[in-house]
């Protein structure tokens, strides 16, 4: 399996308002604020807080983030952390020591239209 590449970093100190998108691995622990989308990994560093839309493939949550996160493969909300908002991922892991206090959905996340295959009267 090959490691991912860390493809950016928000350092404590840093603050960021606005759309963010990224390849590779991405950590934050200073203060962001809007969208996040990837098809890769976020992780959210003790010192973070973070207040927005989150859709990634995974997020590894160890500070502070008040929001929706949507997550393709899983959340982990780890013992430090605080989540306040909505979840949806088909997994989900939240340590002894955390706080959470939102909503979860667990599943696969809804497919968009776009990805449905028409239907129609293939192989007959």
């Amino acid at each position: 399996m090959k490691e991912k590449e860390m493809n950016g970093f928000l350092d404590q100190g840093t603050t960021f308002k606005g759309d963010l998108v990224f390849e590779d691995l991405l950590r934050i622990d200073g203060k962001f604020e809007g969208t996040i989308r990837s098809e890769s990994e976020l992780i959210i560093g003790d010192s973070a807080q973070v207040r927005g839309d989150l859709t990634v493939d995974s997020v590894t949550v160890n500070g502070r983030v008040e929001g929706k996160i949507t997550a393709k493969s899983r959340i982990e909300i780890n013992s430090r952390a605080r989540v306040t908002g909505e979840l949806h991922s088909p997994v989900l892991s939240i340590q002894d020591g955390a706080v959470f206090d939102g909503t979860v959905t667990m599943g696969n996340p809804p497919v968009d239209k776009k990805e449905k295959l028409p239907a129609g009267d293939k192989g007959k």
